[in-house]
């Protein structure tokens, strides 16, 4: 496994996006943020990514419908929904399909900083 983790961050609010990615950088990971399901989709085409944390509401297509793209292309990608709607039915199927957690709106960033962290540290094989 490299140093770096790589987290690509998707969210359709900027702020949320790259501030999360600003984050996470500080602690040592490589990271990408994308505003959309069809630029993280781009981002995973010119990168290698290792998490997905992605939001779950977006225009453009869900969290679960990047999450169904991806397993196609990258099915080692681990990944993560965040979302404010705690009983929302595309978190339920999303946990059927494997997502690995959700993380509640506003985030707990101690949180996602330790699980990211101890993923990073374990002897788990992203790719």
């Amino acid at each position: 496994m490299t140093d770096l983790t790589s987290v690509l961050v998707v969210d359709d609010n900027p702020t949320m996006a790259n501030t999360l990615a600003d984050i996470l950088n500080a602690k040592g990971f490589q990271v990408y943020a994308a505003t959309s399901g069809s630029e993280a989709l781009q981002v995973l085409h010119d990168h290698t990514v290792d998490i997905l944390i992605t939001d779950v509401k977006m225009p453009d297509m869900s969290g679960l419908a990047l999450y169904r793209q991806t397993r196609q292309t990258h099915p080692r990608l681990l990944t993560f929904l965040m979302t404010a709607y705690a009983a929302d039915e595309l978190i339920q199927q999303g946990m059927k399909e494997g997502i690995k957690t959700v993380f509640s709106k506003p985030l707990d960033i101690e949180f996602v900083i330790t699980l990211l962290s101890a993923l990073r540290g374990s002897n788990a094989s992203f790719r």
